[in-house]
């Protein structure tokens, strides 16, 4: 194994511990109360460690989040039909549900969240445009589309647990993305048929 390799794999285990640490933490204590000592004491990681990987806590909490939301970005497919899509999110989404329940535990404004709020928007104006005729502004049904998609999480991680991930995945296709896509905007990676209901 090269030195680099083994330096890659020890800076991906302490930021693995860290966030962690970050989550458990929070999910005990409440966000705003875990301190950067805390952290190292959960993870078992040099305070000095702490800085040398992040600038801050934020800076800490915007990584945990980001990484998980860039496995959602990469779940999106040029193949997959709306059903497929919602599925690959679901899936991540449950894989991956305590960093999600962290991210949706902080107020949308959050420090932490703002530049993943706008790599998610800017990833979605990359995938849609303005359905032709549409008098619904592309800014608005981008928004909609991502508040109702992200309501939709929350619900099912904290109230919607007697439905599976293949039943979710049904109703976001179908309740949310469909209905988005067929009255306001155009998927650049889908063929017009997605869209249309069965």
């Amino acid at each position: 194994m090269s030195q680099a390799k083994g330096f890659d794999r020890r800076v991906a285990r302490t930021r693995r511990s860290l966030s962690e640490a970050l989550i458990s933490l929070s999910q005990e204590f409440g966000y705003e109360r875990v301190s950067i000592r805390d952290l190292t004491e959960r993870a078992d990681v040099g305070y000095a460690t702490f800085f040398r990987h992040f600038r801050s806590k934020d800076d800490l909490a915007t990584y945990c989040v980001r990484s998980t939301s860039e496995e959602f970005m990469r779940a999106v497919q040029s193949a997959q039909t709306l059903h497929e899509e919602s599925l690959a999110l679901y899936q991540a989404l449950n894989e991956h549900r305590d960093v999600c329940l962290f991210g949706l535990s902080l107020p949308r404004d959050h420090p932490a969240l703002e530049p993943v709020w706008e790599e998610i928007t800017q990833w979605m104006m990359d995938l849609y445009f303005a359905r032709e005729g549409t008098t619904i502004p592309l800014e608005l049904s981008l928004n909609h589309l991502i508040n109702s998609v992200v309501e939709l999480f929350r619900w099912w991680l904290t109230d919607g647990q007697d439905y599976s991930v293949e039943q979710m995945a049904l109703m976001q296709s179908d309740l949310v993305v469909r209905m988005t896509e067929t009255v306001a905007l155009d998927h650049r990676l889908k063929s017009p048929r997605d869209v249309v209901p069965d």
